[in-house]
């Protein structure tokens, strides 16, 4: 297999947990603020849809984290050096454990305590967006790690800019990136699981409409702020690749990626548009597709420049 298409390949197959990782870190959040003062001709509406959505977190989060966790298997036998690094104790594996132990914990309270704090909503929410500010924190914690791993020769404990990277650093730009890709990747798995839900829980066809599209509202403007800080990144990293080898797979991966995002935008845009949304399952699931391959392609362009 060609070597560009063997990277592509095997960055898309590490994207997917990485991709639920991403949405479950988003919809916790973006499920808490629609708790917050809704529209009374709304109000049943949003507190249905939050449920359901705090649900599809708790299942994503699961099937993220076994995915992760069979990656770092796949890591230890595949590539024992960077596994030492990745699987060191305690760092950086004691943090980024003990996030993800944080957010299950936080997620699943939030879940759990849906009907016992309907009547306290503000409380409710901030468990909510508490769950999701923990996933943000493993996010900012696997980039400040990565910096480490891509550039300094230190032992991670060693490193005294491990937890907080220098002010010059790219992480700094990656990381508005990855948060708005969360909540996209959240707006379009959470439609996706919209879809799977309409059979057995019938909470009527104007549920339905209203939620479907709200889901795709989320997924749009988060990509459309994604698509920005992608353009940001590129043009901070482009000065010092254009005149490297790599330039082509940078290149095609960034805007392979960027493209990716905008066909799924289109998809989500007319989704909300449609006066009977369910009527457009295949947008929602391709739409999902576009975004976790905009994903790769980005990450693709990253791991060549960053990693070699």
């Amino acid at each position: 297999m060609n070597e560009h298409l063997l990277h592509a390949a095997v960055t898309a197959l590490a994207c997917l947990p990485l991709a639920l990782a991403l949405a479950a870190s988003g919809l916790p959040m973006a499920s808490a603020v629609l708790l917050f003062n809704p529209p009374k001709r709304v109000k049943v509406f949003r507190d249905k849809f939050g449920q359901q959505t705090a649900t599809c977190a708790l299942l994503t989060g699961l099937i993220a984290l076994l995915g992760l966790t069979g990656g770092a298997f796949a890591l230890h036998r595949l590539f024992p050096a960077a596994s030492s690094f990745w699987l060191g104790w305690p760092l950086p594996l004691g943090p980024l454990a003990g996030g993800a132990a944080l957010c299950a914990v936080l997620a699943a309270v939030y879940r759990a305590t849906w009907q016992a704090m309907k009547d306290q909503r503000a409380l409710h929410a901030g468990i909510g967006s508490a769950a999701s500010l923990a996933g943000f924190g493993l996010g900012y914690l696997f980039l400040s790690f990565f910096r480490h791993f891509a550039v300094s020769p230190l032992e991670a404990s060693a490193d005294p800019a491990l937890f907080l990277p220098p002010t010059a650093s790219t992480a700094w730009i990656i990381l508005p990136g990855m948060l708005a890709m969360a909540f996209c990747l959240a707006g379009a798995t959470g439609s996706l699981y919209l879809i799977h839900r309409r059979d057995k829980d019938d909470f009527g066809r104007d549920y339905y409409v209203y939620s479907l599209k709200m889901a795709c509202k989320w997924a749009l403007f988060a990509a459309l702020a994604a698509l920005a800080a992608q353009g940001g990144l590129f043009a901070a990293l482009w000065p010092s690749v254009r005149d490297l080898p790599l330039r082509p797979v940078f290149f095609w991966g960034e805007a392979g990626g960027a493209l990716a995002l905008l066909m799924a935008c289109l998809l989500w845009g007319m989704v909300t548009r449609n006066q009977n949304p369910m009527r457009l399952k295949l947008h929602c699931v391709a739409g999902a597709i576009l975004a976790w391959l905009g994903l790769t392609g980005q990450m693709a362009a990253c791991a060549r420049f960053f990693l070699g």
